[in-house]
């Protein structure tokens, strides 16, 4: 029987009924037959909408080959990882040049004898989708666990790969799980996380391995549908950690490497609003805890009496600072902290508590943490890059602050001092002050003259960080600003940005978004016939729902599985993550979140007036966002637009959440979505005229 919070006769809310709306504005089909993904009716419509869609954009061919060889070229096709050194062996994973997947292997240190551990192609081969996850070497190295997903709705299978000698064997494990595996100490048990119906990962699976099969047993269950599970190993080795989370309240516990079969136990309890995470070294566990409003710090935990009143603090919040993320070593702490927005490592000294900062080549980049695998080092290994650097792989020696580059990621014809980048910070009536990341090649003349493509995202306190990419530079080249609002929802500026453009807030992100857009155009670094806009997931969402708000401000449109049908999507229980989801957006089943969320949900507040050409890009197996939100959004703005101009449906059958997985057809699709903005960009030759493209 279904709860009443979502059954949709209870609630007043089909898809037939809008009582806020006039007559003119009410075109909403019923559209519950797009949901059923066996019907060959469904499956025929999307084949259609694909087609006519190549139809309408198949005068592009010529340049979305010329996007495609350009990004291609600029590429090392040939390309290796930096060694990770690890019990006695430097592994690392390669791309061949024609190849479409990494292979991952390995060679005792001192020695130039390889082993290859998995050839993602060998295991791709045949498979329309293919994506590895959760690759894990045991601790005795002679073993490893992965995760294949070849339909795109992340649930994955689990195979144990075993190496003898020169030869291996490989045993399937189990269907239906998560990405996550974590050893223990034998390295002959290890730990996977199980998805239910609704793709939440929500039990904790033993396995051993014993005289060549492998036994499965629960040791834990997440009974809260609101929660999901993590699992990971710290980087000691001495435990593992079990996090139950939600967008808001996390719950942690561990249980030991060195002793599997015991129960799972509580490290640190959940608190509604307060987020952590867990690491350990030496006598403690450290936490990043919320410290109310001054924001997070970092907690030590007796390991001996976790549940005691012995924990303390062992790095204080300050006003501003967020944490990123830590890495525990056997002499440091690497703590990444996000100050302004901009990112920072911090080096401290386990001995004596001493801390410093790594000096950074610039103040607005993006760090990653990369693979520390050896925790008895002095060094730690991060990745770093920005607008105009590209990707950057260092070690840092945290006794003698020594920092060196161990890799640069080689782009061909690419030179950083012909481009330019700005951290903008756009006013508010509020007072807010949104950061503008712009990207474009020096000698900009701001006559409103240049193209532009302005991308946002705005939620789950996600940031979109200034990070390079060599694809933009097809962009740039022709002309293009590139521009990231980051925007209320997101995290860019702290656990703050996320509170104000998240529940009944959400209509900050939007109005930042069209302020960022507005800035553009009054600063005479585009014009509305130039500007273009992207947004993917919930970033389509704030592009479809800003459109909906001011169409006059865009020339082109591209949404790539855009949460578009908010209202109805979050009252169905039978989908991925709903449930969880509440804590991001709102209940519609309580009155008031249910007003709210129909005063944005872009299906719902679709009307009468010229829309821009539109793209909308999705998957049929995503098990995010179903392929039918943007289906159903764009049927919509095609019934009620007056412009007259396309709107195009692209679904790719064979693709995820992430789109298709082999890096060559990712290009493809890449040029494709360019050509579209570009071609719709060109279309306007005067101040007050639109582009009719496509078609």
């Amino acid at each position: 029987m279904p709860h009443p919070a979502f059954d949709r006769k209870t609630s007043g809310m089909t898809e037939g009924s809008s009582n806020e709306r006039t007559a003119d504005e009410t075109v909403f089909e019923c559209c519950d037959w797009l949901r059923d993904r066996e019907s060959p009716r469904v499956r025929c419509y999307i084949e259609q909408e694909n087609a006519t869609t190549k139809r309408s954009l198949a005068h592009l061919a010529a340049l979305r080959q010329e996007l495609y060889e350009e990004i291609v070229d600029r590429v090392d096709l040939n390309r290796e990882t930096v060694p990770v050194l690890h019990g006695g062996f430097e592994y690392c994973s390669r791309h061949e040049e024609d190849r479409s997947y990494p292979i991952h292997c390995r060679r005792p240190i001192h020695s130039p004898v390889e082993q290859i551990i998995l050839d993602e192609n060998l295991l791709a081969d045949g498979k329309p989708y293919f994506v590895l996850a959760c690759l894990c070497v045991s601790p005795d190295h002679r073993r490893c666990i992965f995760g294949i997903d070849t339909g795109g709705d992340e649930r994955l299978s689990l195979v144990l790969k075993e190496f003898e000698g020169d030869k291996s064997v490989m045993t399937p494990v189990c269907g239906g799980a998560a990405n996550g595996v974590a050893w223990a100490n034998d390295s002959k048990t290890f730990f996977s996380l199980r998805l239910d119906e609704r793709n939440r990962p929500f039990q904790v699976i033993r396995h051993q391995i014993v005289e060549g099969s492998i036994s499965a047993s629960l040791a834990f269950e997440e009974r809260d549908q609101a929660f999901r599970l993590q699992i990971a190993r710290t980087e000691s080795g001495r435990f593992i950690i079990v996090t139950s989370w939600a967008h808001d309240t996390t719950e942690l516990r561990y249980l030991s490497a060195d002793e599997p079969t015991l129960p799972i136990r509580m490290l640190r309890p959940g608190q509604a609003g307060t987020e952590a995470y867990a690491t350990h070294q030496g006598e403690h566990f450290y936490v990043i805890a919320k410290a109310g409003e001054l924001g997070e710090k970092i907690i030590a935990v007796p390991i001996q009496e976790p549940m005691g009143s012995g924990a303390h603090t062992f790095l204080d919040a300050r006003p501003g600072v967020e944490i990123s993320y830590m890495q525990a070593f056997a002499r440091h702490l690497v703590v990444c902290e996000r100050q302004g927005g901009l990112c920072q490592l911090r080096i401290i000294n386990m001995h004596d508590g001493a801390s410093h900062l790594i000096a950074l080549p610039e103040a607005v980049c993006s760090l990653y943490p990369e693979d520390n695998r050896e925790f008895d080092s002095d060094t730690v290994r991060f990745g770093y890059d920005s607008l105009t650097t590209t990707y950057t792989v260092y070690d840092y020696n945290m006794a003698d602050r020594h920092l060196e580059v161990r890799q640069r990621s080689s782009v061909r014809g690419y030179d950083r001092e012909l481009y330019r980048s700005e951290r903008i910070l756009v006013s508010m009536p509020d007072g807010a002050e949104v950061p503008l990341s712009l990207l474009y090649r020096k000698g900009l003349k701001r006559d409103g003259s240049h193209p532009a493509l302005l991308y946002g995202y705005g939620a789950y306190g996600y940031c979109i960080e200034p990070q390079f990419s060599s694809l933009r530079l097809s962009l740039l080249d022709r002309g293009f600003v590139y521009a990231i609002a980051h925007v209320r929802g997101g995290g860019e500026l702290g656990r703050k940005w996320h509170e104000q453009g998240k529940g009944r807030l959400k209509h900050n992100s939007f109005r930042d978004f069209i302020a960022c857009a507005e800035h553009l155009v009054q600063h005479g670094y585009t014009s509305p016939t130039r500007l273009a806009v992207m947004g993917e997931s919930a970033g389509g969402l704030l592009a479809a729902a800003v459109i909906n708000e001011r169409p006059d401000l865009f020339a082109a449109v591209v949404v790539d599985g855009p949460f578009a049908d908010v209202v109805n999507t979050l009252l169905d229980p039978a989908l991925p993550f709903t449930i969880s989801e509440w804590k991001e957006w709102g209940n519609p089943a309580e009155p008031a979140d249910r007003s709210y969320l129909r005063s944005y949900s872009p299906y719902e507040n679709v009307r009468r007036q010229d829309y821009p050409p539109i793209l909308v890009l999705c998957s049929f197996s995503d098990p995010r966002v179903p392929y039918w939100e943007g289906i159903k959004w764009a049927r919509r703005i095609r019934a009620l637009s007056t412009s007259h101009r396309k709107v195009l449906i692209n679904v790719r059958l064979d693709g995820g959440h992430e789109g298709v997985s082999d890096r060559f057809a990712q290009v493809h699709e890449w040029a494709f979505i360019y050509a579209f903005i570009v071609d719709c960009l060109a279309q306007t030759s005067g101040p007050g005229e639109r582009g009719q493209c496509p078609g």
